[in-house]
């Protein structure tokens, strides 16, 4: 017996309407999630493969006006964000209400870049500077490193309801140093939780220098009780072990965290090598545009940072290169912190060091093709790439 096979337009016009109230019932649900659900936005897109960059709106490029006239850099950084200036104070600033954060489209995002690593590098500088770029909103003073550790219970919600609110047209940058060293598990949770495409951004320096700041630091908060972060009386006492023939005490966490190319590798399990920018700390405090430039490549920003934009504006004439527009910003210390004293560390110590780290700085240096400005410390014979002469 053949089977009779009902015309599309029959089914159509028995079922028409109810397939009209589902498609509009999705389309009221797509649109609720993207208002009012941003964080279960983020997890969608990321299970489909997309991220929160690609599909933010196409950004123009920041007006001339705004690279050197104060009222320009106010326009384009505020006309559409979602803060208030204090004009007085541009790095001070207030949320729009509710209304225009709405009319703007502002939400709390989870972060599409995160400023991890190194401690005692100058990360803080990065954080200074690079908040002023009109297409940045940035959040430095996070809940501590629960966010990330096993312990932590709380899923995520807590951590995007500390990120500054954003555009379509900005980008949210978090910035944690300890997240390159510990907590382990940090890596792959960003990878599940946060997105698989998040960029990533390390500031290193020269790793015996870091250590000695380290040492510094630690000495004046009174050291650890555990055996990997036990501060001797004297830096040379804290990182080379006399009882094993004087050898690089490699377990203690004052060395550990000077291993870069060891936690890059951590890392790479989880992230290709292209999500990641390297910033040596000279470079940015030598020659603050240009690390900022290629940062803003880096991140797909529209170029702002001029070498204009920089000059020696401390009283004291040291070099450092501070921010001089769109307002005069030098990396300083706390208030309430004491300069503290550095260590006289003897040059047979020095040395010792940078033969242990010249193997794997050489390694992190082949890998992402890129000299550093400490490696004339490790001789002609196990030097790192040399830069390139300036055309």
């Amino acid at each position: 017996m053949p089977v009779r096979r009902r015309p599309v337009h029959s089914f159509w016009r028995r079922h028409g309407i109810e397939v009209a109230i589902l498609i509009f019932c999705c389309c009221l649900w797509i649109m609720y999630i993207c208002v009012h659900e941003p964080q279960l936005k983020t997890s969608v897109m990321n299970s489909l493969g997309w991220t929160p960059t690609e599909l933010r709106s196409s950004v123009p490029p920041i007006s001339h006006y705004a690279r050197y006239d104060i009222n320009g850099y106010i326009k384009a950084k505020f006309d559409n964000s979602c803060y208030v200036p204090n004009t007085d104070d541009l790095s001070q600033r207030v949320l729009v209400d509710k209304k225009t954060l709405k009319t703007r489209g502002c939400s709390q995002q989870l972060p599409q870049a995160i400023l991890t690593g190194v401690r005692k590098c100058g990360l803080g500088r990065i954080l200074q500077f690079l908040r002023f770029h009109p297409n940045v909103e940035m959040r430095s003073e996070l809940v501590p490193l629960e966010l990330f550790s096993g312990s932590y219970d709380k899923g995520l919600e807590l951590y995007r309801k500390q990120m500054p609110y954003t555009t379509e047209k900005q980008l949210t940058i978090e910035r944690t140093p300890e997240y390159f060293v510990i907590p382990h598990d940090v890596p792959k949770r960003i990878h599940d939780e946060i997105s698989p495409r998040i960029k990533i951004i390390a500031v290193i320096c020269d790793p015996v220098k870091r250590a000695i700041s380290e040492y510094v630091q630690a000495k004046a908060r009174g050291g650890e009780s555990d055996q990997q972060s036990k501060v001797g009386k004297t830096f040379e006492e804290t990182v080379i072990e006399q009882e094993r023939q004087g050898n690089v005490n490699h377990l203690n966490t004052i060395i550990d965290s000077s291993l870069y190319f060891k936690h890059f590798l951590r890392w790479l399990q989880y992230f290709p090598q292209e999500q990641f920018h390297l910033i040596d700390s000279r470079e940015l405090i030598d020659r603050p545009a240009s690390a900022l430039q290629k940062l803003e490549d880096f991140l797909g920003l529209p170029r702002y940072f001029a070498s204009e934009h920089f000059g020696d504006a401390n009283e004291k004439k040291t070099g450092q290169q501070c921010l001089v527009f769109p307002e005069n910003i030098c990396v300083k210390p706390k208030k309430n912190k004491k300069r503290r004293k550095r260590p006289e560390v003897d040059e047979d110590t020095k040395q010792k060091l940078y033969q242990f780290f010249a193997p794997y700085d050489r390694s992190l240096s082949d890998m992402f093709k890129k000299p550093f400005s400490w490696s004339e410390n490790y001789g002609e014979n196990q030097g790192l790439m040399k830069e390139a002469p300036a055309k």
